[in-house]
């Protein structure tokens, strides 16, 4: 029998589980809370709240030199959810902060269930109910804008989506990638998935210009089409250690860059840990129920070395049952 270290996951496998399975297991609210003062730590331009450690402007002191929040920049703010289910994430974390979502999913069943939320325009989905055809939202365009995609994250590229990621050594399904449905804002201009954003294009090199700009591309379509963060949230489990590390590297090829060249966005992982010393040692528990990897802390920083990226924000998810493993996130760049 193989040891713990030496079990790969069955992608294909991992699906079938979960498209026998209840995806309705509600969720502590805390999570979806945490996540989102997560974000906004990472990125505090994207609150429309001034920080508590600038003064309140009073009624004597509105001159210009007043301390307070600078707005919020006019440049669309773009997301990625990665294996994300039925788009919790997205309902509850990302689509109220962010203009546009990339909704990442390889099962069949949970791809359908988010397009029905995301159509019906429940709960956080209203953000895109008025564009979406729901009755009884009002009129006009939706706030936000989705796209669901249906692809395992070893073949999905978030800088050209519909281009699927062939690799031989991949476990289960063939390279395939599926855009499932866009929902939400109808004039929301998302870049060419069929086509790598040139960042010479968005003003960062005009040297490098080498061709006309895209059809429907624009100076708002071009600043949109990188990500500002990368979110994966319980899903990571179902890729091996070579799958992973190529997904991250590729996820942080993605981040949006300042014309500077400083990376702006962030990779969000957030995953149960299991210990160090699990498995005689090994930092990782295999389940062959769903054929799924539980990485220890230390595995996790191996991996994230391994793609290349910086640990810049840990946390520990409080509010969980203590008989789980405990949730991490970690903020990478």
């Amino acid at each position: 029998m193989a040891s713990q270290h030496d079990q790969v996951p069955d992608f294909d496998r991992g699906v079938a589980y979960w498209a026998a399975t209840d995806a309705g297991t509600p969720v502590p609210r805390l999570d979806a809370t945490s996540s989102r003062l997560l974000i906004l730590s990472l990125l505090p331009s994207l609150s429309t709240i001034p920080p508590p450690h600038l003064p309140s402007p009073s009624s004597s002191s509105s001159s210009p030199s007043s301390p307070t929040k600078p707005p919020r920049p006019s440049r669309p703010f773009r997301a990625l959810d990665c294996g994300a289910g039925i788009g919790r994430v997205t309902r509850d974390t990302l689509l109220p902060l962010f203009d546009a979502v990339d909704l990442v999913e390889p099962v069949p069943a949970f791809v359908a269930q988010a397009e029905r939320d995301a159509r019906a325009g429940r709960d956080g989905w209203r953000r895109l109910a008025a564009s979406a055809g729901s009755e009884g939202q009002g009129q006009g365009q939706g706030q936000r804008a989705v796209r669901i995609w249906k692809a395992g994250l070893q073949h999905f590229d978030p800088r050209r989506p519909a281009v699927p990621v062939v690799v031989e050594e991949a476990s289960g399904a063939a390279a395939k990638v599926e855009l499932a449905a866009t929902i939400g804002r109808g004039d929301f201009a998302w870049p060419d998935p069929h086509r790598e954003l040139d960042l010479a294009e968005a003003g960062y090199d005009l040297v490098r210009v080498s061709g006309p700009l895209p059809r429907r591309s624009s100076p708002a379509s071009l600043s949109g089409a990188q990500t500002d963060p990368g979110w994966c949230q319980w899903c990571l489990g179902h890729l091996s250690d070579p799958e992973l590390v190529s997904f991250l590297r590729r996820a942080r090829a993605a981040l949006r860059t300042s014309p500077s060249g400083t990376c702006e966005g962030f990779i969000v992982v957030k995953e149960n840990v299991c210990a160090d010393d699990a498995a005689e040692g090994a930092g990782r528990l295999f389940d062959d129920e769903d054929s799924s990897i539980t990485r220890s802390d230390r595995v996790w920083r191996d991996v994230f070395d391994a793609a290349g990226l910086e640990i810049v924000r840990r946390e520990v998810q409080l509010g969980f049952p203590q008989e789980l493993f405990p949730v991490v996130a970690y903020a990478l760049r």
